[in-house]
């Protein structure tokens, strides 16, 4: 099970529409996690269209955390169907940015090891965390993530952003196999190509989501979708998304094997990688 993490270094690249497109193309359960500070919760307002029960959140968890209370059954109450076959649950962000001034950083991290706890009861986790050095930001979260995913536009600016802040990610490794960070691009060509964002921000490009306003409009608001995505299917946002998730599951994958191949070595052979 998986707890893909996804941020933005420079303005608005869409972190938010990225994180719904992908919970809404996951292959299997999953939640969606809004946790950027900046507040005013995209996904209940926007895609839920507030239809929603307005009480339910993340500051509640906050709440339950300065209480003592805060357990898993305490997180899956404050969850909301993000879609009508109950597979893809949400947990609402902040109201308003105020609230964030309640989320310490020994409730990220209570919160990161709840998160861990919904990936053993069978449900993959993805993460909105906003833009990266947010005060009271969900940088717990990052750091325990199998994947802390770069979301940016191919923008020279933005790129050289992201490379003046790769040393204070988290999830970096000396190996490159096994380093926890990269690169998702919205609108390849738009003007930079993949490579040349690759060289410019000093991180792998894991995955790509086009350019498509109209659609990122429709989802987040315009049109009630809850039900399934058929309606935007042939939509450039959709198909690239779904292909999206599906190179960020082979990345975390291909992490995975890397990281198990010397133990498994040493198992089956009795000696040592060298």
């Amino acid at each position: 099970m998986t707890v893909l993490a996804l941020t933005s270094i420079r303005g608005a690249p869409g972190v938010t529409t990225t994180a719904l497109v992908a919970a809404l193309s996951w292959p299997r359960p999953v939640l969606l996690v809004e946790a950027d500070v900046s507040g005013s919760s995209s996904i209940k307002a926007g895609h839920l269209r507030g239809e929603i029960d307005h009480r339910l959140g993340l500051i509640n968890l906050a709440v339950a955390h300065r209480n003592d209370t805060l357990s898993l059954s305490t997180l899956r109450g404050q969850t909301i169907a993000l879609t009508d076959d109950g597979a893809r649950l949400v947990l609402p962000g902040l109201a308003t940015r105020a609230q964030a001034a309640s989320l310490t950083e020994d409730f990220w991290a209570t919160l990161a090891t709840l998160l861990r706890g919904v990936t053993r009861h069978g449900v993959d986790v993805v993460i909105d965390t906003g833009r990266f050095g947010m005060r009271h930001g969900p940088d717990p979260l990052l750091r325990s993530a199998d994947l802390a995913v770069v979301v940016a536009r191919t923008s020279l600016d933005d790129l050289v952003a992201v490379r003046g802040s790769v040393d204070q990610l988290p999830g970096g490794d000396t190996h490159t196999a096994v380093d926890r960070r990269g690169l998702l691009l919205v609108g390849p060509g738009r003007p930079h190509r993949v490579s040349e964002a690759a060289e410019a921000s000093t991180l792998p490009v894991w995955a790509c989501v086009d350019w498509d306003p109209a659609a990122a409009e429709r989802m987040n608001g315009r049109e009630r979708l809850r039900s399934s995505l058929s309606r935007l299917a042939s939509s450039r946002l959709v198909r690239s998304g779904r292909a999206a998730v599906a190179e960020l599951r082979a990345a975390d994958e291909r992490r995975r094997r890397v990281l198990q191949a010397p133990l498994a070595t040493t198992v089956m052979s009795g000696k040592g990688v060298r």
